[in-house]
């Protein structure tokens, strides 16, 4: 896990969480969050290019995985730039406090 200060204060954070799994082993997932004031500084492509090394230098970690909501199209932008892809989607996956309901997007990266 990463976390960003920015003159003492946390602008955000992220995680890579590695699978260990025979069979799942070459796969990693991603999760990345950061605070509106501190977008549009470069932040989270410097926090997912840490990611992406840590990744790189592990070895055997092929593909690396994340997800984001209908919507949410800051995120697909950024994920996009890193080189990610959809992959596939979930109907209504998520259900948002208007109760109204989203799908989820799943998106990879082939290292």
């Amino acid at each position: 896990m990463i976390a960003c200060f920015v003159d003492g204060k946390l602008a955000g954070n992220c995680e890579i969480s590695f699978r260990t799994g025979m069979k799942d082993r070459h796969r990693a997932s991603v999760a990345i969050a950061l605070l509106q004031a501190y977008w549009n500084l470069g932040i989270g492509t410097r926090m997912f290019e840490e990611m992406i090394r840590t990744a790189k230098e592990r070895g055997d970690v092929r593909q690396i995985e994340i997800e984001f909501i209908e919507g949410n199209s800051r995120a697909r932008g950024l994920y996009e730039k890193m080189g990610f892809r959809i992959t596939g989607v979930k109907p209504d996956a998520i259900r948002m406090k208007d109760g109204t309901f989203v799908n989820e997007y799943m998106m990879q990266k082939r290292l």
